[in-house]
């Protein structure tokens, strides 16, 4: 059945979070009995055989002939539903309307991915296979059967690009599109949810449906924007479902900062008043524990304070978060200051996290810190997380360049299985390995020895950061050594303008390096020049053990796109933070020790990296798991007591 606002699925269509066993395994096979079978290679071929029928047909037929056959298309995607052979005559028609308005020839690749995401399935489709255009031929399926459908992309850049590159393809299909982005007012927001097809970024049309909740519960309808969640179709979806997905989304309003403003002084100052590594420890997870000889310190710091000071359990959360603030988070690392204000630097993806703030009176903290006005403390309105959102849409879908190796969390949490886009041309991209060496200077040193020498060949590079600060502490590097480069980071993030933009259209040159974070991982292709093709093609510099392996991927995935030649190599050093963070005092420490000390070679470093990521991984898991274990209590608690479900 058709999911859209009418008499079957009332005025704003949604479904219930579904049930989850506690377990992980028996989750995952809860969700494995219902998902959508993987199809078959018979399956494959004929569906790509009817696609190029159809096209054939659709070309043979004359402009009046066309737009006829085009409403009867619609009227039996909209009453039939999205079946193989009728998504097999819209594509055959996408094809040629996309050579029609772009000049491109869609692949066999892009159909098999559309068709199976048409079928609530996952993607992995490798960088540079053109996920944008399939991605609309899926949403342009599901729009003509008049399903409204998001189309969730990584950051409001993106979502304006796409809504106005492919928005002649939409208008000769008769179908409308429009973009979300932060600025947008709520009258354009609800102008724009009108639209077929709203490509949008997950976190405006997560709060989007807060807001909307909110003003249901007043009873103020006219208020609300959304016409339900219908289909959403994610882009990047290992970075929106799975690195996000703990990041709580909080619908606030500001309330009053001058009481707030001075308990955040004074814990402050009682923090500073701490001695580390015998009050409090700091551990490699970000979080800050006090000791008992701490708590005896706060208790005596603590005698003749009025109010909430004088107990125990309150001075040791508002101190606790003001040891985070000065000792944990980092400016250029975890944040910018920027028109004196905080701004969060996401860790996944290196932007800015535009609207973000973190909550307890961390944000304000850091902003006192920082010698900035903090701004007003927010009180929770409501909140959710992707993991509660995502599985409310009727029909979901995703795909990205690297969702593999997390297909069996993909499963258990949203019920999707991951089907694997084979390559459309062999790859010939070259892996030169991993080098290791001792202190961070001797690191870029190398890096920029590297870059040098792959420039001078006639080869763009790429350098891969972590964080602002290792992209500045590259790029100083570069200048001392007077090499011409550019830097992309937060810095330049779109509030800038197109500063993005212009850097990503000259990193393909030849002999061009650039210096990015992980802004470069995702939705930026670099075009390279005829030149650096012919010299070898892109070279990547990778110099961060990233949490996810998949990272890692998105990163390397910017060179030898499409059959082209490219090469990359990671340079670390042991004084880089993932060793302290992820292997700990057991098994891997000592292999840490062992490697410092020249033992096992290189494979002993191969199989290091390997397993510190592993662990990096695990935590992340074990973490994502408790929190939509909690929120799915919190959701059964409320319901059992009467009121509508929080998430």
């Amino acid at each position: 059945m058709v999911p859209r606002p009418g008499p079957v699925h009332g005025a704003y269509p949604l479904q219930d979070l579904p049930s989850r066993a506690r377990s992980p395994m028996l989750a995952w096979l809860q969700a494995w009995w219902v998902c959508a079978p993987h199809p078959t290679a018979a399956r494959n071929r004929r569906f790509l055989r009817d696609v190029r029928q159809a096209r054939q047909a659709w070309a043979g037929l004359s402009t009046e002939a066309r737009a006829q056959q085009h409403q009867a298309l619609r009227v039996s995607l909209g009453s039939k539903g999205l079946t193989e052979a009728l998504s097999a005559r819209c594509f055959g028609l996408l094809t040629l309307v996309v050579l029609e308005q772009m000049g491109f020839e869609l692949h066999d690749v892009q159909l098999l991915a559309g068709w199976w995401m048409l079928g609530q399935r996952l993607a992995e489709m490798a960088t540079g296979e053109g996920k944008t255009l399939t991605v609309l031929l899926t949403a342009a399926t599901a729009a003509m059967a008049g399903i409204p459908v998001h189309v969730l992309t990584a950051n409001d850049y993106l979502a304006r690009r796409d809504a106005e590159q492919l928005g002649p393809i939409y208008a000769a299909l008769g179908l409308k599109v429009a973009y979300v982005t932060a600025s947008s007012t709520p009258a354009e927001r609800k102008q724009a949810y009108q639209a077929d097809v709203v490509h949008v970024t997950a976190k405006e049309v997560a709060f989007d449906h807060l807001r909307d909740r909110a003003a249901r519960t007043v009873g103020d309808l006219d208020a609300m924007v959304l016409r339900g969640l219908c289909m959403a179709v994610v882009d990047e979806a290992d970075s929106i479902l799975i690195d996000e997905a703990c990041t709580p989304l909080i619908l606030a309003r500001a309330a009053d900062l001058n009481e707030a403003g001075q308990r955040y002084r004074l814990a402050l100052f009682l923090a500073r008043k701490l001695q580390a590594d015998v009050d409090y420890v700091c551990s490699p997870d970000m979080q800050v524990r006090i000791t008992e000889a701490g708590q005896a310190r706060l208790s005596q710091l603590g005698e003749g304070m009025q109010g909430a000071w004088r107990w125990r359990r309150y001075r040791h959360e508002q101190v606790s978060c003001a040891l985070q603030a000065l000792h944990v988070f980092r400016k250029d690392v975890h944040y910018l200051v920027r028109d004196e204000a905080i701004h969060i630097i996401d860790d996944t993806t290196g932007r800015l996290a535009v609207g973000r703030a973190w909550s307890r009176g961390l944000h304000q903290m850091i902003a006192i810190k920082e010698g900035v006005p903090p701004q007003p403390e927010n009180e929770t309105l409501t909140q959710t997380s992707y993991q509660s959102f995502f599985p409310r849409y009727l029909r979901l879908a995703g795909l990205s360049g690297t969702l593999y190796e997390d297909r069996a969390e993909m499963l258990r949490v949203y019920g999707l299985p991951t089907c694997k886009v084979p390559l459309r041309v062999p790859s010939r991209r070259e892996v030169l390995g991993t080098r290791i060496v001792d202190m961070a200077s001797q690191k870029w040193a190398l890096v920029v020895e590297r870059a040098r020498a792959e420039a001078a060949r006639g080869r763009p590079v790429l350098i891969g950061t972590d964080s602002v600060a290792d992209s500045d502490a590259v790029a100083r590097a570069l200048t001392l050594m007077g090499v011409p480069h550019q830097v992309l980071n937060a810095r330049q993030d779109e509030a800038l303008g197109q500063q993005e933009q212009s850097v990503v259209a000259q990193a393909g040159q030849a002999g061009r390096i650039t210096v990015a974070t992980h802004m470069a991982g995702r939705g930026t292709d670099v075009h390279l020049s005829d030149e650096a093709i012919a010299n070898g093609g892109l070279h990547v510099i990778n110099t961060n053990l990233n949490r996810s392996r998949r990272i890692d991927r998105q990163l390397m995935g910017r060179c030898a796109r499409q059959g082209m030649p490219g090469s990359c190599e990671t340079i670390l050093s042991w004084e880089d933070a993932c060793w302290r963070e992820w292997t700990g005092s057991g098994l891997l420490g000592l292999a840490v020790r062992g490697a410092k000390a020249g033992l096992g070679g290189t494979y002993l470093k191969r199989w290091l990296c390997a397993h510190a990521q592993m662990e990096a991984e695990a935590r992340s898991r074990r973490r994502r798991w408790g929190m939509l274990l909690t929120e799915s209590l919190m959701a059964r608690h409320l319901a059992m007591a009467g009121r509508e479900d929080w998430a």
